[in-house]
């Protein structure tokens, strides 16, 4: 009788959720446009580019990429892209994904979720499971143009330092924040908004500020949520 209650009542949460798509649909053609970006042209279009697309992986808008010859970007299972102005809180530009070398990569792990962030790799940056990452946030392992001025007259983006970027599963990433070359994020750290992160942070830390400092970990300020 129970197992027979639930069925029924997952059915009907279909059915509502299949009534509710329908009368959004007949509402707005806005919305169809949207949807069929988002299920058919996105990933479409980015396969087309040669970036690696996972199975369930799902976008709103279009990202932007940029993808050398002989460089890799790769979306592991059920990533989240957020491209689209208004699609979640505070997104100001398209998710930016740039591989700039031809030994370049970018390796998204899986169920993570971008909203409206840049990603520039010159050499490589990893991303890894569960991670969050807010919007306008910011990771780049190059500074994109040397210090020296007498060679950024040579060339301006030639000798720019470089190092690689990794950032460990269930990381989360607050929005505006800046994870710059060399950096690694250990796992379930948490970065706050407008951060510029410089260094290393531990597992578990909670960072703020510019340059960002560790201000508390995750498991005292999750034990003093539950004390108050």
């Amino acid at each position: 009788m129970l197992r027979s209650c639930g069925s029924a009542a997952t059915s009907y949460g279909r059915v509502m959720h299949m009534r509710s798509l329908l009368a959004r649909l007949v509402r707005s053609p806005r919305t169809i446009l949207h949807l069929a970006v988002d299920r058919i042209v996105a990933p479409l279009w980015l396969r087309l580019l040669g970036v690696e697309v996972g199975a369930g992986c799902r976008f709103e808008g279009l990202p932007m990429v940029s993808l050398a010859d002989g460089a890799r970007i790769t979306l592991g299972r059920d990533v989240v892209i957020w491209s689209r102005e208004g699609s979640s809180g505070g997104i100001a530009h398209p998710t930016i994904l740039a591989a700039l070398e031809p030994h370049s990569s970018i390796v998204v792990g899986e169920g993570t979720g971008i909203s409206g962030a840049s990603i520039v790799a010159r050499r490589r940056v990893e991303i890894g499971r569960r991670v969050l990452i807010g919007a306008g946030a910011g990771i780049w392992d190059t500074d994109f143009h040397s210090l020296d001025p007498a060679q950024r007259r040579v060339h301006a983006t030639r000798d720019a330092a470089c190092a690689a970027v990794q950032i460990e599963d269930e990381v989360f990433v607050g929005a505006r924040t800046l994870i710059l070359k060399g950096v690694t994020l250990h796992s379930q750290a948490v970065v706050g908004a407008g951060a510029v992160v410089t260094k290393d942070v531990g597992a578990g830390a909670v960072v703020f500020g510019n340059p960002a400092r560790v201000v508390g970990t995750v498991r005292r300020i999750n034990q003093g949520e539950r004390g108050s």
